[in-house]
């Protein structure tokens, strides 16, 4: 579509996620990072100088900016919702980097005051935009390896130093499954097209206090199987292979990866076929999540087709309902 004008954005955290994000909005045609705001406003100037950026902000003065049509949240976990909240009320679309919330309640409530000020409101799951990802739905839809029955995942690695603090302190919303665990809850769920009707997980914690290694097992309303296993603190070879009654496809390092071989059997236990299907993603992979949102925007639209406020409700349930299981209540809920 022709942008008509370029979209001002304005960010709301100053850490490596943010420059991410600000390198995304540089190369994007429809969008110009106008502001950065931090509680430090320090770190704001900081930011703002390091990546051209004119303004650099509190988070009052942000959201009060008139220039600023869209705030995009890159905050901690636990401050996901009040920044968002703040930006929601003062008039401003808002993109919230995952997880959306800490919890159902806290997205729920989001959802309402976004519909109610028909402002575009949306989480940032980057990788469910990756032009190999979408291309391995449509092979899904397309019933190339026949109905999906089961889908193995495994996600994990020890955390490198910059993320630590951010995924082992209870007081940020620490843990596996809302850092990490997302991305496979996630993807389970945009290719099958449906939420888990059963769920059972387990979890090891952490010395600190947070999730450490969990596994969650799903069945799906259509019958398929879900198994994932993710970790902060195990390498794991960070693969997805999905089982469907005419073949499987192998998908190593399926969050970010541009390769899957499709193995057809064809009923059998022989593999009669095998091809690898390749789709280029840009080497920064925000840029298609930031060519929605300006989209979506241009077209009316208050929320994504590609990941909707109520899938995004759901996945906090689900994991709502794993951290009920596992008696798991950060220490500010």
């Amino acid at each position: 579509m022709d942008v008509i004008k370029k979209l001002n954005w304005g960010i709301i955290g100053a850490g490596i996620i943010a420059g991410k994000m600000a390198e995304a909005l540089k190369i994007d045609p429809g969008s110009l990072l106008y502001a950065a705001a931090s509680k430090d406003i320090s770190k704001a100037r900081a930011f703002a100088d390091a990546n051209n950026v004119g303004y650099a902000f509190s988070y009052d003065e942000i959201v009060n900016c008139e220039e600023i049509d869209i705030i995009y949240v890159a905050t901690t976990h636990n401050f996901h919702f009040e920044n968002a909240k703040l930006a929601l009320e003062n008039g401003k679309h808002v993109l919230i980097e995952k997880p959306f919330t800490v919890n159902a309640e806290e997205a729920r409530e989001l959802t309402n005051i976004a519909k109610e000020n028909n402002l575009f409101l949306m989480e940032a799951v980057w990788t469910r935009f990756l032009p190999s990802i979408k291309l391995l739905k449509k092979k899904i839809e397309d019933d190339v390896i026949g109905e999906v029955k089961q889908i193995n995942i495994s996600f994990g690695g020890f955390v490198v130093p910059q993320y630590e603090r951010r995924l082992k302190d209870p007081a940020l919303a620490g843990g596996v499954t809302l850092d990490m665990g997302i991305y496979p809850i996630s993807f389970v769920c945009y290719l099958l097209g449906e939420r888990p009707a059963d769920i059972k997980s387990m979890t090891h914690f952490s010395d600190s206090g947070v999730d450490e290694i969990s596994n969650y097992l799903f069945r799906f309303p259509s019958g398929c199987f879900a198994s994932i296993s993710t970790s902060f603190h195990l390498k794991m070879n960070n693969s997805a292979t999905l089982y469907g009654q005419n073949g499987f496809i192998e998908f190593p390092q399926f969050q970010v990866g541009e390769r899957f071989t499709i193995n057809l059997h064809k009923g059998t236990n022989n593999i009669v076929e095998s091809r690898e299907v390749f789709e280029k993603n840009h080497d920064n992979g925000f840029i298609y999540q930031v060519e929605e949102v300006i989209n979506c925007i241009y077209e009316g639209k208050l929320e994504s087709d590609i990941i909707p406020l109520k899938e995004t409700n759901s996945i906090m349930e689900v994991m709502d309902k794993m951290r009920n299981e596992w008696g798991f209540v950060y220490p500010f809920e």
